[in-house]
């Protein structure tokens, strides 16, 4: 929200300087995100969250100023018309559940002109351009008040009367963008007699707009039904002022409070300056309400202005914030928002709920009210207190949230950095990947980038990792630990565990350092897993849509046939340049829920073996398709407990190697814990071993 500085000293008397109302802003709950310079006046862009919908307004902004400066809050006030019967026009509403209050005005005998100065000038510090002064009037309104508001040339209505309608099936309109639009039965139009001359709460049509030949029009305030407008909006791809405030909800009683400033304004500002008479003629004030103000039926003795009535316990206060807080203060506070205090007793008060705060229906909303105006910043902060399990494992209880804060504490260790990326992905954005995954869809997103629930957190990895290298970050090695969700009979939320590295390494003075590879990436895994105390898993050789073939794993429990708890490999180069990514990545991504039953955070002292150690190497011809992983594993069964390590420390492809086959090379450490080993002991196993390789893998002793 867009805030002229200037501006909002015509409602509140501001002692003090911009930078200082902005930091008091922030602490409010309206974050000031920057501010610029516009001639004299300071603008601040001011972050609204969606629930303050009061505050996409001047006077809804000015209403927090005077609140946490304690002074008077200036709101103009125009005179009530009653207008004259005979210039009104026939209203009818045929969807009453998508426009529940309109109100229409007939105004006549004006003159269409630029406007005055100090209006272009309030208009272009916030960033709209002047047109002429019934249009300025209409926009400097809905900016002032937060209500929408559309000007009909009167002349252009055939049958001079409104109807609001769902457009017919194939219906067109040309808006006053030049733009003609496609419409159908879930769009609401203001039409005429004839046609269209609107798209409902979001722009007018170039049929009905008003030109300097204008002398007569229909002024337009209404309450639209938020979901259509949004709906509307992103079905035709069309958004305006108008909808990004309808589409969030309007003040019901701002409806009227907008029209009659704008009629007040017109009086004063499209006088005509030529012929008999020089008077504006005002029609009566039509007010069509279909459907009540919400609230209103179910809560008792609520006046006009207010939506329902809140109860407030000073007890809850204290209990919610770790601090007392006065009662006196607490209905000072209310009051300086605006809600009147309707019932008080010792324990608690009763406050009736303005209807500019549609966000307010229950007590923990009054108490953030009453936080806001005491200041964040004056809660002390305190620890909770932590009452260690001494009986569990580890002397902690080991629950999902302290072993997810240990995976993060590893791997920052490792030299990892922790990303965060949306829940929220477009269904392209995921596409790139190539792989299918059943998804969640939102039934009413924000947009298109936000249309589905992640199935992975593979797109925002990339996403990220994208962003480094275009910001010359080439040192890549990232982590998330999130949510996903995946369209199953079961629990559709789970978490995961990605890990990203890519680029190239830091070179340091003795050497340069090459760029990363897929065992990089092997080697944080392991050391993650063991340092969680988990020892009984593998890397098993599969294939995955994501990852060069042949260059990708699947982590599974040894001696289980279940599915897989994991994956890491070498992304493709295809599924990169969807990303716009042009180096190597590799990722891995672990499916935590099937991991927390078998994390051993306990250490366990282990001591060091008394006898020396002896090392015999074995060099073997095997087929390709034979992995290095099935090799160990028949070496540790052939030597047991006297095996103690396994490492594989060559590979070759010669002219002394068959096509189709390759060299291996291990390095094998035998060992007792009881006794020293002798040379022909360990000889005779090592025997033992190479004739089990050649036996079960037809492998050849180089």
């Amino acid at each position: 929200m867009r805030v002229s500085f200037n501006w909002l000293k015509d409602y509140v008397d501001i002692r003090i300087s911009p930078q200082s109302l902005a930091d008091k802003l922030t602490m409010a709950g309206l974050e000031v995100t920057s501010m610029t310079k516009h001639e004299a006046d300071t603008i601040m862009e001011i972050e609204v969250t969606p629930n303050r919908t009061d505050c996409l307004s001047i006077i809804g902004i000015a209403r927090e100023v005077a609140a946490i400066t304690d002074k008077k809050l200036k709101i103009p006030k125009s005179t009530s018309s009653r207008g004259r019967s005979v210039l009104s026009v026939p209203i009818q509403i045929q969807e009453k559940d998508l426009c529940r209050r309109y109100i229409g005005c007939v105004i006549k005998n004006i003159e269409v002109r630029p406007s005055p100065a100090w209006l272009i000038q309030r208009l272009e510090a916030m960033g709209i351009r002047a047109v002429n002064n019934i249009v300025d009037i209409t926009n400097f309104c809905l900016l002032e008040f937060g209500q929408p508001l559309h000007a009909f040339d009167l002349d252009k209505l055939e049958g001079r009367r409104i109807i609001v309608r769902p457009a017919e099936e194939s219906e067109q309109i040309v808006t006053i963008d030049g733009l003609q639009r496609n419409l159908d039965r879930s769009v609401l139009v203001i039409a005429d007699k004839a046609s269209p001359r609107a798209i409902a709460g979001i722009m007018g049509g170039k049929n009905s707009e008003v030109s300097e030949t204008t002398t007569s029009i229909l002024l337009e305030s209404a309450f639209f039904d938020a979901l259509n407008i949004h709906n509307t909006s992103r079905k035709l791809g069309l958004a305006s002022q108008s909808s990004y405030r309808f589409e969030r909800g309007v003040d019901w009683a701002g409806v009227s409070e907008g029209a009659l400033r704008a009629i007040e304004l017109i009086k004063k500002l499209a006088r005509p300056s030529k012929g008999r008479s020089r008077k504006v003629l005002i029609g009566k004030l039509i007010d069509k309400r279909p459907v009540a103000a919400r609230g209103r039926a179910k809560t008792k003795a609520v006046k006009p202005g207010q939506i329902n009535k809140v109860r407030l316990r000073y007890a809850k206060v204290a209990e919610a914030l770790g601090v007392e807080i006065s009662p006196a203060y607490i209905k000072e506070a209310l009051r300086k928002l605006q809600f009147a205090i309707v019932r008080r007793s010792k324990e608690a008060i009763t406050v009736a709920v303005p209807s500019f705060r549609n966000d307010i229906s229950r007590e923990a909303d009054l108490i953030e009210e009453v936080t806001r105006l005491y200041g964040y910043d004056n809660i002390p902060l305190s620890l909770a207190r932590l009452a260690p399990n001494l009986s569990s494992a580890g002397g902690l209880e080991l629950t999902s949230e302290t072993t997810y804060n240990a995976v993060r504490e590893i791997l920052a260790s490792l030299g990892l950095n922790e990303i965060m990326t949306y829940s929220l992905i477009s269904r392209q954005a995921l596409r790139k990947l190539g792989a299918p995954y059943e998804t969640l869809t939102i039934k009413n997103p924000l947009s298109y980038e936000q249309e589905i629930l992640r199935p992975s957190l593979l797109v925002g990895m990339l996403n990220s990792i994208v962003t480094n290298i275009n910001r010359k970050n080439t040192n890549l090695k990232l982590f998330e630990l999130s949510r996903v969700y995946i369209k199953e009979s079961g629990r559709p939320e789970s978490t995961e565990l990605c890990i990203g590295i890519a680029g190239k390494k830091d070179d340091n003075w003795m050497k340069k350092s090459g760029e990363y590879c897929f065992f990089d990436l092997k080697g944080i895994v392991e050391t993650l897993l063991r340092k969680l105390g988990i020892e009984d898993f593998r890397f098993a050789e599969e294939d995955f849509p994501v990852f060069v073939s042949g260059r990708s794993s699947a982590l599974v429990f040894s001696g289980e046939k279940s599915s897989a708890f994991g994956f890491l490999g070498e992304v493709k180069k295809e599924v990169l340049e969807r990303f716009d990514i042009n180096t190597a990545v590799y990722v891995c991504s672990l499916q935590l829920s099937k991991l927390l039953s078998r994390i051993r955070r306990e250490k366990r002292f282990v001591p060091l073996v008394r006898f020396p150690s002896i090392e015999r190497d074995v060099s073997l011809i095997v087929p390709q398709e034979v992995n290095a992983e099935q090799i160990v594993s028949i070496i540790n069964n052939i030597g047991r407990e006297l095996v103690t390590k396994v490492t594989l420390f060559d590979q070759y492809f010669g002219e002394q190697i068959p096509s189709g086959s390759r060299g291996l090379s291990f390095s094998i450490k035998y060992c007792s814990k009881e006794r020293t080993l002798t040379a022909q002991e360990v000889d005779k196993l090592h025997l033992e071993v190479r004739q089990a390789l050649n036996k079960e893998l037809k492998s050849q002793v180089r």
